[in-house]
């Protein structure tokens, strides 16, 4: 009930920082796909998928960066569950590299530095997605944005 109540005043939050999320969505997004060529540009050819997530989840958020740019609240909601599952699967992805680095040093090589390199990059897209996530959400239900 007490959510329920606090609704409009929820609503008029967003559309009154609309612009931050604009602005946090378009940066993530930004980030996400220098992320991808990053680990093209240090790992090669091998990150090519790295390469078209990063290129993928990038461009996603630069569409919901669009959107709310035009007061969508659909998009504002699409960022919340968009920044929520890349820390998901970003946070699976540094576990499974993590475990992949484990079982290679016993035979140290050259592909352990690339996982190494993988690692770190999937990491800080992780640890980014979970502070865009909060972000949002700080946004959301509070009503304040780190400006203010």
């Amino acid at each position: 009930m007490g959510l329920i109540s606090k609704l409009p005043a929820v609503i008029l939050s967003l559309l009154t920082n609309m612009h931050i999320v604009h602005n946090l969505m378009l940066l993530y997004g930004l980030f996400l796909i220098c992320c991808g060529i990053a680990a093209v540009a240090f790992i090669g050819l091998k990150a090519k998928t790295a390469l078209i997530s990063g290129g993928t989840s990038g461009g996603v958020c630069i569409g919901i960066a669009y959107f709310s740019c035009y007061q969508y609240q659909a998009a504002l909601v699409a960022g919340i569950i968009v920044s929520l599952a890349l820390f998901i699967v970003f946070s699976w992805r540094c576990t499974k590299t993590l475990f992949a680095i484990f079982d290679l040093m016993a035979n140290p090589g050259k592909e352990l530095k690339g996982k190494g390199i993988a690692f770190l990059i999937i990491g800080l897209m992780a640890v980014v997605s979970l502070i865009v996530f909060g972000s949002q959400l700080m946004i959301l239900f509070t009503g304040h944005s780190c400006n203010q």
